[in-house]
């Protein structure tokens, strides 16, 4: 009989954070960089204190891909008389933190979890990717994503 197959076995152990005090442009250009869905947020322990998503950029107080408008408003010219008022909504956005636009409360899984259990959370639900993996300290160990989860499947 095979032994069940746990999150640790198959988690991705090579985990990139972001702080909460980074400037969202700044944890964007990771998502994109590192082609992510998400990146978790951890403090000076690593705990982890949420996690950055796609979603979050596009669903919490704005309706546009934040680096593509970084980019227009960094080539867009600016008649003089709205140039002040515009400068200011520029610095505004540029303002804006990670702890801002980040999930709180995101789902985790731990390494004992089973990948019955991975497999679940993903059905259930649809945004999430990837999932935080913390040991009992809340220390983030891991990164289960869905790409882990079909590899033991040979269809990767």
């Amino acid at each position: 009989m095979d032994a069940p197959i746990l999150v640790k076995n198959i988690m991705t152990k090579e985990v990139i954070s972001i702080r909460p005090e980074m400037p969202l442009l700044d944890g964007a250009k990771l998502l994109i960089q590192h082609d992510f869905h998400g990146i978790p947020v951890v403090d000076n322990e690593n705990k982890l204190i949420g996690l950055l998503t796609e979603y979050d950029l596009i669903s919490k107080n704005s309706f546009i891909h934040l680096p593509t408008l970084q980019i227009v408003l960094q080539k867009l010219a600016v008649n003089s008389q709205d140039r002040s008022g515009f400068e200011e909504e520029l610095k505004e956005l540029r303002m804006l933190t990670v702890k801002d636009f980040m999930n709180t409360e995101p789902i985790t899984l731990t390494e004992n979890d089973s990948y019955e259990d991975a497999v679940r959370i993903f059905r259930e639900h649809h945004r999430v990717n990837p999932i935080p993996v913390m040991d009992e300290n809340r220390r983030v160990i891991g990164v289960l994503s869905r790409f882990d989860v079909l590899r033991p499947l040979g269809l990767i």
